[in-house]
């Protein structure tokens, strides 16, 4: 088991997140300035790779247009989206895609146009309560969760059902993370959310579990710290909130690895699950000014209250006055990140932390499957991130009227900026 150890110090909201590995530095003379900004070391038998992003400059282009774009406000019923939640390429290039609001699996070809369906609402074999996410293994296999309580849905090359299979213990909410390996094993944690009984902000944990592919329980991936909850009023119906700018787990996978990471540190983690589960390499990169200045604790407040200018004053006492006041706490630094997504091409995506006085879009950076820095790409915000590939990404968004659309973008290889 991997369990990440923390401690507090004496003031309310400072966390000092601590790493189980100790970081073993060692000098040496390095053949070129890229080789010097990206050292590999070894401690315990464990990787350790240290990016200095200040002296690396490739960057990877994002398409200025979707090459792939399906959804649409009036029409047929079959590019009506509504819900969705996952979407990912097979292996011949074509797109498959959970619509909640049919409860169906959808196919689309490499152009975009629909070519089938699986999956019905129901309670029978194939049929789902709630679709939610989706998982495409090695030989086109595809998994998708439904909620309530937490199962998945198998489904062959075929598109045909092939088996249900129920997480076991049972979870009986949708878990708070989820992921599937690539031999059918799977990942969940529930993400329980304290409930102090005073204004004390107390810090909740994440229990990370790995379930065989008939879903039986079979080992604890570990146990991480995963932000402070508290409340702004000494009472229990009062709304239950986290310091701004707060720092949680992220979690992903990628072939038989699990790449787990704390928003606290400009690094991740990258846990083999082959045999035993066990950290198998430790990624750094340089995050630089973390600081929070008054400005931008303005700006944030400015930004949580803008959707609820015409809410009544009812309303605006009781769900968003708790959201902006001056005694919620706030965090001591940024976070060194906002998000991670493993690729499938074995590459780690981190987006890169927006700061509210910062201009739209935000960045990306890309980490090789060496754990060595591979390029940064400028890409624009959109509603979800939904898979990063080896040359393209494919992302859900919404227009003005909230129709729902998924696009497929082109990802160039890395190139050194002139």
């Amino acid at each position: 088991m991997t369990t990440w150890k923390y401690c507090r110090d004496n003031v309310a909201t400072s966390i000092a997140f601590v790493s189980t590995i100790i970081f073993v530095a060692a000098c040496g003379r390095q053949d070129s300035p890229e080789s010097q900004a990206i050292t590999h070391r070894d401690s315990a038998g464990i990787k350790i790779t240290a990016n200095d992003l200040e002296r690396l400059d490739a960057t990877c282009h994002f398409g200025a247009s979707p090459t792939v774009t399906i959804g649409i406000a009036e029409g047929d019923e079959e590019y009506q989206l509504y819900r969705v939640f996952g979407a990912r390429r097979l292996g011949d290039g074509s797109i498959a895609l959970v619509n909640q609001g049919s409860q169906q699996v959808r196919f689309y070809d490499q152009q975009g146009h629909f070519i089938g369906q699986t999956g019905r609402e129901g309670e029978g074999p194939g049929e789902f309560r709630a679709a939610f996410h989706l998982w495409v293994l090695p030989g086109d296999t595809i998994w998708v969760g439904d909620s309530r309580p937490w199962r998945f849905l198998v489904f062959g090359p075929d598109r045909q059902w092939v088996r249900t299979v129920q997480a076991e213990p049972m979870y009986v909410n949708t878990p708070g993370v989820m992921s599937v390996l690539d031999d059918g094993r799977f990942v969940l944690a529930q993400r329980p959310r304290p409930s102090p009984p005073s204004t004390q902000f107390e810090l909740s944990h994440l229990t990370v579990v790995l379930h065989n592919p008939a879903g039986l329980l079979i080992d604890t991936v570990g146990i991480y710290p995963n932000g402070r909850w508290g409340r702004m009023e000494n009472n229990q119906r009062s709304m239950l909130l986290y310091p701004l700018f707060e720092s949680f787990t992220r979690l992903g996978s990628t072939g038989s690895h699990i790449v787990i990471a704390h928003q606290s540190r400009a690094e991740f983690s990258i846990l083999s699950a082959a045999d035993e589960v066990r950290v198998e390499h430790i990624v750094r990169w340089t995050a630089g000014d973390r600081t929070i200045s008054s400005a931008d604790i303005r700006a944030e407040r400015q930004r949580i209250v803008e959707p609820y200018e015409d809410v009544d004053p009812a309303t605006r006492r009781r769900f968003v006055a708790p959201l902006v006041s001056e005694d919620r706490p706030v965090a001591d630094k940024f976070p060194a990140f906002a998000s991670l997504k493993p690729g499938r091409d074995g590459r780690i995506w981190v987006r890169e932390y927006h700061r509210p006085t910062e201009p739209e879009p935000s960045r990306w950076l890309a980490f090789d499957s060496e754990g060595g820095f591979q390029c940064r790409a400028t890409i624009p915000t959109f509603d979800e991130f939904l898979e990063f590939g080896a040359d393209y990404v494919l992302v859900k968004d919404r227009d003005e009227l909230g129709v729902e659309r998924v696009f497929q973008y082109t990802l160039g290889p890395p190139a050194d900026d002139e």
